[in-house]
């Protein structure tokens, strides 16, 4: 019965996205890829109707993003991650879809209530001294209100919005149905790997949706910064957390970006900058741990200029290796070195190996070294710099990992808010010392033989392997099963083509062999007769007659005019 429950739930949400997109203008889409298995045949066979005239002055970028957002959470962050991907959409709607917010009404406190004394097993009476029934925030996943514990701690309490968990769970797999659609018959998609695409999603989204692992993510933030007097990460209360109920300290503030009200206070708006610039320089080359959604909402100003991040559901990790690599890539275009700089993209995964260096891609990677040639660290910002490489490894067709391209976005909504405090703010000389620190080190001893002790140990056990894995390539030759695969390029298109074609033709055939057949049935007038005529004969006209209007259909609405 649960299976069944779940079929239709599945179906009416994937006729409830089908349709928002059609409202928005994206019905060709709909049509073209044939997203609609559980419409009715009478919604498949019409056309969508006209837009409404609002929706007509709106671009096709600002309509997706509100489709998006009519769509619920799961879309919601499905588009604030692609609004990561400059190498998989256009920067209209990059743009566009980085603007994209929760519009949704707020549930009940009757609801926000059953749902903290179900999961923390006690009254609100026994665990608040006071509780504001009026929320401070509302969003697609949860609500937060305002409250007092029984000890008298000030407490922010996030409430898990009811029955979310079963949308986001269909809407996911409805996202990777798609997904393997497109991976198999939309030849263009395999380049963007969509059902990896949509795993690594699912995986996000699965952990974000749950409060104890944001709650995780919050306690790691609280010991990296602990004894810093210029962030505040608010404290957890983890008797009080659950999956769906999160209890933290309530912290007091201005919204980072509301200038007004920064002057008013007569907070500083460089040091402002500093800070935040500086905390996530730590982040980055201290801790590998960073804050992954800065946007204006989730960070607040304090007294005395002090940063307080809000919401860690989502974070990034810059490890040893990410974090020597990029300043690989800063030295080796500072000192215009087009081999190590090809080198480390390659290692970074960012390109093919070595042997398989395109011309396009060298001759504008030595475009990009011209740039920055012969500029000191302390003038090469990382957020152009990243940006800057990666829209070079786009144009020349490379492959971009998600931790590169949040990494990127997150530094970039930084920029945006420190240029909106202090449009003169250099982030460049911030970041000098952090690179100048990994190259002292570099030129120590006791890195040179540490190196050194690794690349010895990795070539050991490269010689131990070397054996046993020689001998199972020869065994798999000995059987016969070493594969070998191939990849042919540039006939996606003919080969999809002649499969249209043959089905149309075998089609044609059957509705060919329906009127022949019939018109035998006919002449011979076989039992049961009607009227004088074979009734048989009637059937299989009518039948070729449906089927050659559809046949019709399908031809017309694929026409190239």
């Amino acid at each position: 019965m649960r299976l069944l429950d779940r079929g239709y739930a599945y179906a009416r949400r994937y006729r409830e996205i089908t349709g928002v997109l059609v409202r928005h203008g994206f019905g060709y889409a709909v049509e073209r890829y044939g997203l609609r298995p559980f419409h009715s045949l009478k919604e498949r066979l019409s056309k969508p109707k006209p837009l409404r005239e609002e929706m007509l002055l709106l671009s096709e970028a600002e309509r997706l993003r509100r489709a998006l957002e009519e769509l619920g959470p799961t879309f919601i962050k499905f588009g604030q991650i692609l609004s990561t991907r400059h190498d998989l959409i256009p920067e209209e709607y990059i743009g566009e879809l980085s603007k994209l917010q929760d519009r949704v009404p707020p549930f009940e406190f009757a609801e926000a209530k059953k749902t903290i004394e179900k999961e923390l097993g006690k009254s609100m009476d026994d665990i608040f001294l006071s509780f504001d029934q009026e929320q401070i925030a509302a969003a697609s996943i949860g609500q937060v209100y305002h409250a007092k514990l029984k000890s008298g701690e000030d407490v922010a309490v996030k409430v898990m919005r009811p029955g979310i968990e079963d949308i986001i769970e269909t809407d996911l797999l409805i996202l990777m149905d798609i997904a393997r659609f497109a991976e198999k018959h939309i030849k263009a998609s395999k380049f963007f790997n969509p059902v990896g695409f949509i795993e690594e999603f699912s995986r996000v989204m699965r952990q974000e949706i749950y409060y104890v692992h944001e709650a995780q993510n919050a306690n790691k933030f609280y010991r990296n910064f602990k004894g810093d007097n210029t962030v505040k990460i608010p404290k957890i209360y983890s008797e009080y957390t659950t999956n769906h109920v999160l209890i933290q300290e309530y912290l007091v503030g201005i919204k980072i970006t509301d200038i007004e009200k920064i002057d008013a206070a007569g907070l500083d708006r460089k040091k402002i900058t500093i800070n935040l610039s500086n905390a996530y320089l730590k982040m980055m080359f201290e801790h590998g741990f960073y804050h992954a959604d800065p946007h204006p909402g989730n960070i607040l100003v304090s007294e005395n200029e002090v940063i307080n991040f809000l919401d860690f559901g989502m974070a990034g990790i810059v490890d040893p290796f990410l974090r020597e690599n990029l300043v690989d890539l800063m030295v080796a275009t500072q000192r215009k070195d087009i081999e190590l700089l090809m080198e480390t993209l390659s290692e970074m995964g960012l390109i093919s190996d070595v042997g398989d260096w395109s011309f396009s891609l060298k001759a504008n990677l030595e475009d990009f070294i011209d740039r920055y040639y012969s500029l000191t660290v302390k003038f090469i910002d990382p957020t152009e710099f990243l940006r800057d490489i990666i829209g070079v490894l786009i144009k020349t067709g490379g492959r971009v990992p998600n931790s590169i391209m949040l990494l990127s976005k997150t530094l970039l909504m930084r920029d945006e808010i420190s240029r909106r405090l202090d449009p003169e703010h250099n982030f460049s000389e911030l970041v000098e010392p952090y690179i100048q620190k990994i190259l002292d080190e570099r030129s120590r001893i006791s890195y040179i033989l540490e190196e050194t002790e690794k690349n010895v140990v990795d070539f050991a056990l490269l010689v131990k392997a070397f054996p046993k894995r020689f001998h199972h390539i020869l065994k798999k030759v000995e059987k016969g099963t070493v594969r070998f695969e191939l990849e042919h390029r540039g006939f996606e298109s003919l080969v999809e083509e002649l499969d249209i074609v043959s089905n149309r033709l075998s089609f044609s055939m059957i509705i060919a062999a329906l009127i022949v057949g019939s018109s035998l049935i006919l002449n011979a007038r076989l039992p049961p007769i009607v009227f004088g005529v074979s009734l048989l004969g009637i059937i299989g006209f009518l039948l070729a007659g449906f089927f050659g209007l559809g046949l019709v259909i399908s031809i017309l609405r694929t026409w190239k005019w």
